[in-house]
């Protein structure tokens, strides 16, 4: 039970960690669009993407041959060490999305799966590398750190700051140290 729990922990953290991009636009759109509209697109956004990343995780199992899963950690990897070398080479503060009042519910979730590619070439490679039973696990932390996310946000959307964007520096590495351990073989692989 205490690897489970271990499990989901680090899956809520990748989670969170891949997501503080999200994090940031939600807390502006919080402010521009409404509350509603903003909650809705995350949420309805983070859903699809963890199941799809489930999707591909069952598929993994059926795909590849045994053992060859763990190779999947060199997406996360990849994307990792090019998002650590464009942080580097960028020189403005970063890109702006704005979305007007009127935006809906697929507007905002369509922005907000654009910004979940991340999270999912993390997520994918980590449910396809594990046991069926740390399945379920891992996407309980993840979905956990979700709605976390997502509270965080509207509690915070009156005092937000920098911060937020700062935060966003620690993604790339985050997305290495998973891709690295999907490489390597643990108590949670698949075998």
């Amino acid at each position: 039970m205490l690897d489970e729990l271990a499990f989901a922990l680090s899956a809520a953290a990748a989670q969170v960690a891949t997501n503080l991009d999200n994090f940031a636009v939600l807390l502006a759109l919080l402010f521009t669009i409404g509350r509603g509209t903003a909650v809705a697109g995350y949420s309805l956004s983070q859903l699809i993407m963890l199941s799809a990343a489930m999707a591909v995780a069952l598929g993994a199992d059926r795909a590849m041959p045994g053992g060859m899963t763990g190779y999947l950690g060199l997406i996360p990897l990849t994307l990792g060490l090019n998002g650590l070398v464009q942080m580097y080479l960028r020189k403005s503060g970063g890109s702006s999305r704005r979305l007007s009042r009127n935006s809906g519910v697929a507007a905002t979730t369509a922005l907000f799966l654009a910004l979940s590619f991340d999270s999912f070439a993390v997520m994918a490679p980590l449910l396809a590398d594990s046991k069926p039973g740390y399945r379920l696990w891992g996407l309980g932390g993840a979905l956990l750190a979700v709605v976390a996310l997502g509270a965080v946000a509207l509690t915070a959307s009156r005092r937000a700051g920098g911060w937020a964007t700062r935060l966003e520096r620690i993604g790339p590495v985050v997305m290495i140290a998973a891709g690295i351990y999907v490489l390597i073989n643990s108590g949670t692989d698949l075998q």
